[in-house]
């Protein structure tokens, strides 16, 4: 650091009887940069005494300077780790936790602002353990699901012989020592009638345990249904089964099968509720699994802590934002974003609700979250919206939601159920709302001209309940006379052209069919709709299938279909010809893909025109579209300062020739950001169509490659082992908490800004 210190100066240094090692074992291998040192007792402040104010601070910004060119960083990146709420869960700023505690102690004898800006950093260096996960516990209506969660709390407590089903859920906590502490588990109990099963994956959440309750007397437990809406909604998390032997009734199930096609299938575990027969092996199974997931030891900022005491302590169901920011305030914080990034955590956790993605409901934050779900599921159970088929208005509403701790929250709550997804207005009658839910399970009557009509289905390997309700939500606008509407199916209008989607929820299909003059554009809108939700679950495996056009099926309402996968592969691999399985007749492949499109593609390679590369393109797989979200996001601020133009496949609008559209945009990207996971890996796609033109660029240097490990995968059997990680790949950011995934999006995007010519 000293311009002309050499190696003598260093041994001068540590051998003059000012230091001591904090390394406990020395050897002649270990690397020197890990040997840590101190000032033995009193040398420090001995030194100090002979400094001056201005002296003091010079040495402190020569320090940082040095040590921030050393971890490549700018001298503002450097302090504002010495300021990390993470620190210490986070490689770089583990490196520099000691310099922060040596430059915190200095501050604090030179009294005043340094000696306050020094109890900020200390106070972020302190931290606490999070011993704390959610447990949800699922299954049929009348299973036992309460009962386990009371015996779960209370192992003495006796079942009730007219024990009520839940209604909605209910959150209970239970608490258990732990490694010297205090392990809390917040226990959601969902109600299991059919009418719940669609709105309760909005509260399915990763990072828990899950137990299915399954009663063996009635053997109505569809294991596969539950085993599968986990899997889909909760990033893995592991699960068990639990079975109520009623009545010593036995029932036997196929352990082996399920945790061949379920990976977070742990075991079986057997009980009788009345009798509390297996109960204590339980209690241990599920504090064994809790106590094991991956976030639960993890370091958190006192100061988060302590926030999070102050809100459960509250006795009021929701504060304002304004009030939430006044008590982070009040406990250390200094940072909105530190402050909103508690929240968003907490929400995670089940602590609280905070929905910060909606410019309404931010305003508000819901310390009991039973609070807001009761209120939403008292509307779907209402007796009076129930006999009207879902109808409401702010009258009913006013008579729903009557108690004081409702009345002056109506706005919100109405908000929140829209959210969700569970009702829309009627365009023309403002004030009045649909729960299509509760829709009639009668198709109205209506005629259908089906003649020349465009065909579309969707096949799913698993149906989560609830597609078809959020899409006439979305849809409300269009549907025809606002009355063509039921439970399982909707009929659209829009420039004279009609559309029917109807849901075969038992085929596990959804079927579309348009008729009218501009049957692509419509049929365009139905199926982005449809995509957008199909991507909000992060392992929805479907098909969609597209119908034959030779002369045998173009009229018929049971035409062949083909997969749209296997149709884009024929074109990739130059074969324009497929073989019809009813007339056996040749298809021409680029016509059957015009017919669902408002175009055809363009299948020639064009000779180019010179292009300036001059985008940053991002490769992603659809399966992770929730990455792509967050990487948009934490872009948006470089992009909204013209710093960079940014470009990925949701930027192409319907109806425009979407193979086109990717083409331009290879031509023109001087950066290629590649969110890798084992969806991106497995993309024929991808790996036929958009890395090879991205590969071949960067070998001509005309262009840099960066990548963004998303989760374990097998990178290193792929070319883009050699190109630069934005992040590392031994550290993947499914593998972070909440907060250390907020900071690697902030450096990633800093890396990628960095790349981008000016």
């Amino acid at each position: 650091m000293l311009p002309n210190s050499n190696q003598s100066h260093v041994a001068e240094v540590l051998m003059g009887g000012l230091f001591q090692p904090l390394t406990e074992r020395i050897t002649p291998d270990i690397n020197p940069d890990e040997i840590e040192f101190q000032f033995f007792p009193g040398v420090r402040e001995e030194l100090l005494s002979w400094l001056t104010v201005d002296e003091i601070i010079f040495a402190i910004e020569q320090v940082s300077a040095y040590l921030a060119e050393r971890m490549g960083k700018s001298l503002k990146e450097f302090e504002a780790l010495l300021m990390s709420s993470q620190c210490r869960n986070n490689d770089l700023a583990k490196q520099i936790y000691p310099f922060a505690q040596v430059e915190a102690k200095v501050l604090q004898n030179l009294g005043g602002a340094y000696a306050t800006f020094a109890q900020e950093i200390l106070n972020e260096q302190k931290t606490d353990l999070l011993y704390e996960a959610k447990l949800l516990i699922v299954g049929e209506g009348g299973a036992g699901k309460t009962t386990l969660a009371k015996k779960i709390k209370n192992p003495n407590y006796k079942l009730q012989q007219d024990e009520s089903s839940t209604e909605g859920l209910n959150v209970i906590q239970w608490k258990f020592p732990f490694k010297g502490k205090e392990f809390q588990v917040n226990i959601w109990d969902f109600g299991g009638q059919e009418i719940y099963h669609a709105t309760h994956q909005f509260f399915l959440t990763k990072r828990s345990l899950y137990v299915l309750v399954a009663d063996t007397r009635k053997e109505d437990t569809d294991f596969y249904y539950w085993l599968n809406v986990v899997e889909l909604l909760s990033g893995n998390s592991p699960l068990l089964i639990v079975k109520n032997e009623k009545q010593e009734r036995k029932r036997e199930i196929n352990e082996r099968e399920l945790r061949r096609e379920f990976t977070n299938f742990q075991e079986t575990l057997t009980t009788n509720l009345a009798t509390d027969h297996g109960l204590p092996e339980i209690l241990n199974k599920i504090k064994h699994y809790i106590t094991n997931l991956p976030h639960v030891g993890i370091e958190l900022p006192k100061t988060w802590v302590k926030v999070r005491e102050a809100l459960e302590s509250n006795s009021r169901e929701y504060i304002s934002l304004e009030e939430y920011l006044n008590i982070c305030d009040q406990h250390g914080f200094t940072k909105q974003e530190d402050k909103l990034q508690l929240s968003d955590y907490l929400h995670d956790l089940g602590v609280c609700l905070h929905f910060q993605d909606d410019d309404f409901l931010i305003k508000t934050v819901i310390l009991k979250p039973t609070w807001a779900t009761d209120a939403v599921y008292k509307v779907l159970d209402n007796p009076q919206v129930i006999q009207n088929l879902g109808k409401f208005d702010r009258n009913d509403l006013k008579n729903i939601w009557h108690e004081n701790k409702y009345a002056n929250m109506r706005p919100e709550l109405l908000r929140l159920m829209m959210k969700f997804k569970l009702c829309y207005e009627i365009p023309s009658r403002p004030g009045t709302y649909i729960a299509p839910q509760l829709l009639s399970v009668n198709q109205p009557d209506f005629n259908w001209d089906e003649s020349n009509n465009l065909i579309v289905r969707y096949k799913y390997d698993f149906m989560p309940k609830g597609i078809l309700t959020r899409f006439i939500v979305e849809m409300h606008s269009e549907i025809e006379q606002q009355t063509l509407v039921w439970k399982t199916g909707v009929v659209l209008a829009k420039d004279q052209t009609r559309a029917e989607v109807i849901e075969h929820y038992n085929q596990r299909e959804i079927k579309v069919r348009v008729a009218g003059n501009r049957k692509k554009e419509l049929l365009a809108v139905i199926t982005n709709e449809l995509e957008k939700i199909h991507n909000s679950y992060e392992r929805l495996e479907y098909k969609t299938l597209v119908p034959c056009n030779c002369e045998k099926c173009k009229d018929s309402q049971t035409p062949y279909f083909y997969e749209r996968d296997v149709l884009y592969n024929s074109l990739n691999e130059r074969n324009y010809q497929i073989q019809c399985q009813k007339s056996f007749r040749m298809v021409d492949v680029r016509r059957l893909i015009d017919d669902i499109l408002p175009t055809l593609p363009n299948l020639e390679v064009p000779i180019s025109e010179p292009v300036t590369r001059n985008q940053v393109f991002i490769s992603y797989s659809r399966q992770d579209q929730e990455w792509l979200t967050k990487l948009q996001k934490h872009l948006k601020p470089m992009i909204r300062n013209q710093n960079m133009d940014v470009w990925d496949d949701t930027k192409i609008q319907p109806g425009a020739e979407w193979r086109k559209e990717i083409e331009n945009a290879l031509a023109a990207a001087k950066v290629a950001v590649l969110l890798v996971s084992p969806d991106f890996l497995a993309s024929d796609f991808i790996a036929d169509n958009e890395l090879p033109p991205l590969l071949d660029a960067a070998e001509a240097k005309g262009l840099t490659i960066i990548w963004i490990p998303l989760s374990f995968c097998s990178y290193d059997e792929t070319e883009i082992e050699k190109y630069q990680s934005a992040h590392p790949p031994d550290k993947p950011l499914n593998s972070l908490n909440p907060a250390q995934e907020s900071k690697a999006w902030v450096d990633i995007c800093k890396k990628i800004k960095a790349t981008v010519p000016r």
